[in-house]
């Protein structure tokens, strides 16, 4: 079998603006170093920790603890959004405020944050920025000098901006304001400057749109509208309303990916995935890899809905990350998955899956990073069939060129565990529900710097 090498690279990276060199690099981080400037007792438990979780690589597929996370600031409450820009970590969530690493809500050392912050990525301090959302973020792209936000809320800063809003880089809310009658899921900023919003609504700035959106950085929708849809005569679940929860563009910067719980694409069928052409949002490309199964699990009569949360489009592969098991009409993926992103087929040579959601992932390079409520993960592993799994609490790695299980595993808890994961070339964060990772005390934010990192 042939092995490949996925590299993702700064042309397949539109969201993220600034290309690599948009990320600040970090010198490798001694433990002496790296807890400089905190509390004696807080630096002696973070050293300790430390180290008690630092051992020597294993074999691959073989469990081994990782490095604690990096310094940088934690949340209140959980982490949906992360972007990196200009040296600065954009984070968004469902938060109240950010406080120091190894101090713990309540300590009066937090500082106050509406569902957004911006960290510095260096100390991993907050910065002044602070628009003050009225709801939840789940999405954040940065392009420029604006910070594009995408979620739940109705207002911020004080002024009414629904589900849709802009903010400068030095914390001012600007006029763009296109309006969405529900839930923005996803926001990302295309090969052409335009922003591509997916989610719940049906309609921007009073004008129909099914779910997915073009709009230009002057506030205005384009012509641009795929109609996502759902198929008619099911119960929900396993079918239910229609959402797009993740966009991503093919590295040429022709093609759309459109990822989440969905029957219909341009009434041509499309489950849970599908591609439009940048240039005509009323067609549909061949890329159909055909997520859905009824039941929850194979033999199981619990109707469920599947999901695609994430996608990552490079040249070779399309990789996603959701709640599902079956593809290609009867073929078994559970989770995390490789598709011919012309086709859509299954890509027989990528094996690695887990057994639960898995809402975030990154690539970088050529390791695959997966985040979600899962506690196994390994080739062909199941959640029926554990005997092939490792065990991985909600974060693993994966190489994508010999399609195994990394041994880094610095593990996450909470019973949701993580929601978001981005990926630069020096850093990786993970964002979601825990309190700790790595072996620390940590909660909606852990960022590992690239010594620490497979």
């Amino acid at each position: 079998m042939s092995q490949r090498r996925d590299v993702q690279v700064a042309t397949s990276l539109w969201p993220l603006t600034g290309g690599f060199s948009a990320w600040q690099r970090f010198p490798p981080s001694r433990p002496r170093r790296r807890f400089e400037g905190y509390d004696p007792r807080v630096r002696r438990a973070l050293v300790i920790g430390a180290l008690a979780t630092t051992v020597l690589a294993g074999s691959p597929g073989q469990a081994v603890a990782a490095f604690s996370p990096n310094l940088s600031w934690q949340t209140d409450g959980a982490v949906r959004a992360i972007a990196f820009a200009h040296g600065v970590i954009y984070i968004g969530g469902q938060f109240s405020a950010v406080r120091p690493p190894g101090t713990a809500v309540g300590s009066g050392r937090s500082v106050a944050r509406s569902n957004v912050a911006a960290l510095d990525a260096t100390t991993g301090a907050p910065l002044k920025w602070h628009p003050r959302v009225g709801g939840t973020v789940y999405s954040i792209a940065v392009s420029g000098s604006r910070v594009y936000l995408g979620g739940a809320f109705t207002s911020v800063g004080g002024a009414v901006r629904d589900h849709l809003a802009a903010v400068s880089t030095a914390g001012g809310l600007t006029g763009w304001d296109p309006h969405a009658d529900s839930t923005v899921n996803v926001v990302r900023v295309g090969p052409n400057g335009n922003v591509f919003v997916g989610g719940r609504f049906g309609r921007i700035g009073g004008v129909a749109r099914s779910h997915v959106a073009e709009i230009t950085p002057g506030g205005s929708l384009t012509g641009w509208a795929p109609r996502v849809g759902q198929l008619t005569g099911f119960a929900c679940p396993p079918r239910c309303n229609p959402v797009v929860f993740a966009i991503a563009f093919s590295p040429a910067g022709r093609s759309v990916y459109l990822g989440g719980h969905f029957g219909l694409v341009n009434d041509v069928p499309r489950n849970e995935a599908a591609a439009v052409p940048l240039s005509d949002g009323s067609a549909v490309l061949g890329f159909n890899p055909d997520i859905y199964a009824p039941a929850n699990c194979v033999g199981c009569t619990t109707p469920e809905t599947s999901r695609v949360y994430q996608m990552i489009v490079t040249n070779s592969r399309v990789y996603t990350c959701g709640g599902y098991w079956r593809v290609n009409g009867s073929r078994r993926s559970f989770n995390v998955s490789a598709f011919d992103p012309d086709t859509g087929a299954l890509d027989p040579s990528f094996t690695v899956q887990d057994d639960g959601d898995t809402p975030g992932c990154a690539l970088r390079g050529s390791v695959l990073y997966v985040g979600g409520h899962f506690n196994f993960a390994g080739p062909d592993c199941q959640p029926t069939h554990v005997e092939p799994c490792a065990i991985r609490h909600h974060v693993a790695a994966i190489d994508t060129v010999t399609s195994s299980l990394l041994p880094w595993n610095p593990g996450a808890n909470s019973n949701h565990g993580l929601l978001v994961i981005q990926a630069g070339i020096e850093r990786v964060a993970f964002g979601g529900y825990m309190t700790r990772m790595g072996g620390i005390d940590q909660q909606g934010l852990a960022v590992y710097r690239a010594p620490h990192l497979p």
